[in-house]
């Protein structure tokens, strides 16, 4: 009996930040069939993710549909001793904070530090969503001086299609690095 034959290899992609910043709002949206939406829905009231969850999806980049994972990790320093777990084999992370919230402003260049930088991942495998879910569009956001290098999207709840724009133009980097580097280690064998 033979094996059905393997699809293309997955990306797991790492979705961090602060407590409260709407990582999960985010996960939610891109992973779900939203593509017909230009808004996506903010929970009536918030809840914690405890740990971590993994959502899981399909995106199509460049050729066939990709298995994604998101793994959607809770922002307290409660959870602080499951993200190497979480880190473990990431190919690219997506860090969420709220502008508005001077606390997220600060706290994303230490979540950049720690997801990013401590993982030998370059910025092109991280994308940043200043996800301000009721912002007024006049009003720039404030963003950490860690991340201004980044690509920082700012995004509210009317954002949808901008945020899977972004998301898949980000996989297809990730994708891109990971080919480059799996062609100079097949041609150092």
């Amino acid at each position: 009996m033979s094996a059905a034959p393997k699809g293309p290899p997955g990306l797991k992609i790492s979705v961090v930040g602060p407590s409260g910043s709407g990582k999960s709002t985010i996960a939610n949206y891109l992973a779900s069939e939203s593509e017909g939406s230009s808004a996506f829905k903010v929970a009536p009231t918030y809840t914690q993710t405890v740990g971590c969850r993994i959502l899981e999806c399909e995106r199509t980049i460049d050729g066939p549909l990709m298995p994604i994972e998101l793994w959607d990790t809770g922002g307290s320093t409660d959870y602080e001793s499951c993200w190497p777990a979480v880190m473990k084999d990431t190919d690219g992370v997506v860090l969420v904070y709220n502008p508005e919230n001077e606390g997220h402003v600060s706290e994303s260049g230490a979540w950049y530090d720690f997801f990013v930088k401590n993982n030998s991942l370059s910025d092109d495998q991280c994308i940043v969503f200043a996800f301000a879910p009721n912002a007024q569009p006049e009003i720039r956001p404030r963003t950490s001086p860690k991340l201004q290098h980044l690509n920082v999207v700012n995004i509210t709840i009317e954002d949808g299609q901008t945020l899977l724009h972004q998301f898949d133009r980000f996989l297809r980097q990730v994708k891109k690095k990971l080919d480059t580097k799996a062609k100079k280690t097949a041609e150092f064998k």
